[in-house]
């Protein structure tokens, strides 16, 4: 396990960002509802920039691992790690229910539904992207990062479009719920399907937990990591890790500068 206790106090100490923010309302038509977008831009951001830039898009803006990263890419670019990189994440109006894949049923308002994460997907891909490529100066490079149920969709999501991305950071992943059921079973059917075809796959994947995390939290992360490791195409980068000390909230703060530096200090 990798030992983090020590580090903690340096891994929160993240210089200020000097970066701008233009947040941003777009109106779904998937979702049928509008959907708030928290959006950091590079200090120095140009709109007209040869090169463009690389986005991270997040999950959970509203639990504020977005400053983080912004504030740590930065300070990476600073320090000539990454480039520079735009942050955008989503805030959630019903955390559960969009996360949730549709092979989930469950009782939301009374009523029994099946999970959102097929149309959530479909926002992100079809209407968030593009309209996010015509909003900035964008590349086309394409990071995304989820927590706990939000790892489970980027799970799902690595089931279902492996090449919407080029890597995906999932900390924490959480693919049961006792209230509902295995979130993951059909995501780990999907994702040995998905990995024997022809298709555009990430360059790099990262997944982690805290050391300090339940017991279920850890089988899970142990039977995603179990499916990667061996259904994985061979050119897909993986690295997983248990943060010894971690605990479920602060595992994703804690994971998340080192998958940045991970990636990008070798694709930069």
């Amino acid at each position: 396990m990798k030992r983090i206790s020590t580090l903690i106090v340096l891994l929160f100490s993240i210089p200020s960002a000097l970066a701008q923010q233009d947040n941003f309302s777009i109106q779904s038509e998937i979702l049928q509802e509008t959907r708030e977008i928290v959006v950091h831009l590079p200090e120095n951001y140009d709109p007209e920039s040869k090169d463009g830039y690389p986005v991270i898009y997040m999950l959970d803006a509203d639990h504020e691992d977005d400053e983080i990263v912004a504030r740590k890419a930065h300070a990476y670019f600073t320090a000539k790690i990454m480039p520079e990189v735009i942050v955008m994440a989503i805030k959630n109006i019903r955390r559960g229910y969009d996360f949730a894949p549709p092979s989930i049923t469950f009782k939301q308002d009374g009523e029994q539904v099946s999970g959102n994460s097929d149309k959530f997907l479909a926002f992100i891909k079809n209407e968030l992207i593009p309209f996010s490529s015509k909003k900035f100066r964008t590349n086309g490079r394409r990071v995304f990062t989820g927590h706990s149920s939000a790892g489970q969709f980027l799970a799902y999501t690595l089931s279902q479009s492996p090449e919407l991305f080029d890597a995906y950071f999932i900390t924490s992943p959480a693919m049961t719920s006792p209230d509902i059921g295995g979130y993951g079973d059909q995501t780990y059917s999907d994702l040995k399907l998905v990995f024997k075809q022809d298709l555009d796959f990430p360059e790099f994947i990262y997944v982690s937990v805290g050391g300090s995390e339940l017991p279920d939290l850890k089988t899970d992360y142990d039977r995603l990591t179990t499916v990667l490791k061996q259904h994985l195409p061979a050119q897909v980068k993986l690295h997983h890790e248990i943060n010894d000390g971690a605990t479920h909230e602060n595992n994703g703060a804690i994971s998340l500068p080192i998958a940045l530096k991970m990636y990008f200090s070798t694709a930069f």
